[in-house]
């Protein structure tokens, strides 16, 4: 395609304007913000994770609670009923102190499950005061990433102008482009990113990182001034200056 000296100038713009997009692009994504907020998310998802596990924890340590409550119950029902039989006269004798022997053994068992008991709902205790701490925890993260996040706004406030200014610019100017000059420096950023224009001035290559062979100068030296020379291995743009 062709296009005249002065439209294809315009490419040089258009790229000086994208590396500073980029350049103001890496700066945000650099900031250390990010691996704060990184570190902070990381927190807070194993937070989560033990929060489910000591929920489990709890869990089970209510039904051990409820198993010796109603074991309790139990044996103290059982004991109340043979002991107010024996006192009421109700027990043939023969069967009296086998009956008392019965009852010695379901006082034992009332004095090792209060045991039980107390140091079921200690661990209960332990476990729902683990909890709350994770809680509590999780909160303090949540408050900590809301302050990361706006230390990273005000940090960023004159970044995130100069990128709103840089992409009006770059609409401004793309707006002046001819008809299809856009679609051929689009084409060469897709193959060469930011090194798809090559500035050659007065026969000798200017732009940082590139490189073109004494045969492919020639080339560009001998060139029609309206031809949008392309690099013949490479694909990207040459522009020519004086």
């Amino acid at each position: 395609m062709t296009f005249s000296p002065k439209d294809q100038l315009l490419l040089l713009e258009l790229a000086s304007l994208d590396k500073r997009a980029s350049a103001l692009s890496h700066t945000r994504e650099s900031h250390p913000t990010h691996d704060i907020l990184r570190e902070l998310a990381g927190r807070a998802d194993d937070l989560r994770r033990a929060a489910v596990g000591q929920s489990a924890a709890i869990a089970d340590c209510e039904r051990e609670v409820a198993q010796i409550e109603a074991d309790v119950e139990k044996v103290t029902t059982r004991r109340a009923l043979q002991q107010g039989r024996i006192e009421r006269n109700e027990v043939p004798l023969r069967d009296v102190t086998p009956m008392q022997h019965e009852i010695a053994r379901m006082t034992e068992r009332l004095s090792d499950l209060e045991e039980d008991q107390l140091a079921a709902e200690e661990r209960l205790e332990a476990a729902r005061a683990a909890l709350a701490a994770m809680h509590n925890e999780a909160t303090a993260i949540a408050a900590d990433v809301e302050a990361a996040k706006a230390r990273f706004t005000e940090d960023m406030a004159e970044v995130e102008q100069e990128m709103r200014d840089v992409q009006a610019e770059r609409d401004a100017l793309v707006a002046t482009f001819p008809a299809g000059l856009i679609g051929e420096y689009d084409y060469a950023v897709q193959r060469n990113g930011a090194l798809a224009i090559v500035e050659v001035r007065d026969g000798v290559v200017v732009s940082p990182g590139a490189h073109l062979s004494p045969a492919e100068l020639e080339a560009v030296r001998l060139a029609p001034a309206d031809e949008l020379y392309w690099t013949e291995d490479t694909y990207q743009i040459v522009v020519r200056t004086s």
